[in-house]
């Protein structure tokens, strides 16, 4: 009985889907999305479209595949599911578990139709679209590397425009790829339409802040920096937009305000290592007091990585306070004496400064360090080749 009702069941879904017009069965997969039936609304759309000849059932699938999948492969094949009223996709995305398979190589699929119907720039949006989701999720790793993708990205989305189907984020988008190819200047118009589109769209104001502060026009950058400083919700941008706004009262040499943005930064999102580091930078400068707890702060982030390290002395030595960070490092092997990734470091970092203080000094400091650095790592690991480098320059 259960099988006979199934596929009943079945038929019944099929001839309800051959019988509606496309618009009927896109009103009806916009009804499911709403309701977060993210599966049931693909299906349905496959169903009268099987062969994805259709434009605007393949957008509304490419829409469903980018915004709810639950996982991807390589964007080519797209896990979906159906959600109950109170979930959401995220509860579910990148976690394993039993979900409905679906392969749909959407560049592929739009590029067919582009040759069917060349002057639906609807087409050219939507591959424009899906460029930039595969460069957003697989950063240069996808099945074209992002140089290519930013050309097809661009080709598309100019193709959208002229046909009069662009919308805010096209040139957003298109803004963010000359950004990223560092090609400031032509990135500024595209993300000023894009305002002039959607006052409230966040990100067009940072990273049009972001193009202006790379073209040395400080004073719009601060203007749009802070607008989305205002206009963002999510922590982390908001951490990041305030920070923005630190460096560029920086560089305009307003350390007033370059800190009272950093604290900002620091008070939304605390414990950013970007943040953390300015703070130091400007509370040593300062001579505030507030520099040895930023720099015990700054160091725990993660007390392992060389970066630290660097940035620690990039920081001292400009400020010519060398031996405060002596007196901090040999201040932390008590701490750290169970950890030879941690002493290893500071013997090896204690070396270098002292390089130009005491060679005696600092050869005794690299010999330590290669033998702690010796419980941990390999005999071909880089750090090695550095501390024979250390020693050598010591001994002249």
């Amino acid at each position: 009985m259960y099988k006979i009702t199934t596929l009943l069941v079945l038929l019944i879904f099929t001839l309800t889907v051959f019988g509606q017009t496309e618009t009927e069965t896109i009103k009806k997969a916009n009804e499911l999305i709403s309701i977060k039936k993210y599966e049931s609304a693909f299906k349905l759309l496959n169903t009268f479209d099987p062969k994805n000849s259709k434009p605007d059932i393949v957008l509304l699938k490419e829409d469903i595949a980018l915004n709810y999948f639950v996982s991807s492969m390589m964007h080519q094949l797209f896990a979906l599911k159906d959600l109950e009223k109170n979930e959401d996709i995220m509860d579910y995305r990148g976690k394993e578990g039993l979900f409905g398979m679906y392969g749909f190589e959407v560049n592929k699929v739009l590029d067919s139709l582009i040759k069917i119907y060349p002057s639906n720039c609807k087409l050219y949006k939507g591959l424009g679209d899906f460029y930039y989701e595969v460069h957003l999720k697989y950063g240069g790793k996808w099945l074209k590397d992002d140089q290519e993708l930013f050309k097809l990205i661009e080709e598309n989305n100019k193709k959208a425009i002229e046909g009069n189907c662009a919308d805010f984020l096209t040139y957003y988008v298109l803004g963010y790829v000359y950004v990223a190819q560092e090609k400031n200047k032509e990135a500024i118009p595209y993300f000023l339409k894009s305002i002039e589109l959607n006052h409230e769209y966040a990100s067009s104001f940072y990273n049009l802040a972001y193009a202006y502060l790379n073209t040395d026009d400080r004073e719009n950058a601060l203007k749009y920096a802070r607008k989305s400083l205002e206009l963002y919700t999510d922590i982390s941008y908001k951490g990041d937009a305030a920070r923005m706004l630190g460096e560029i009262y920086f560089e305009m040499k307003d350390d007033k305000n370059a800190l009272e943005n950093y604290e900002l930064s620091d008070k939304i999102d605390p414990g950013n290592y970007y943040t953390t580091k300015a703070l130091l930078n400007l509370y040593l400068k300062s001579g505030s007091i507030k520099a040895g707890k930023t720099m015990n702060a700054f160091f725990n982030i993660a007390p392992t990585n060389p970066t630290i390290y660097n940035d620690l002395e990039e920081i001292y030595f400009k400020l010519t306070k060398e031996d405060v960070l002596i007196a901090f490092y040999n201040g932390l092997f008590s701490s750290f004496k169970d950890n030879d990734k941690v002493t290893g470091n500071l013997n090896f970092y204690l070396g270098r400064i002292y390089l130009d203080k005491d060679k005696k000094l600092a050869k005794e400091y690299f010999l330590k360090a290669k033998d702690i650095f010796a419980k941990v790592y390999a005999k071909d690991h880089p750090v090695f080749k550095s501390i024979e480098d250390g020693i050598s320059r010591s001994e002249k």
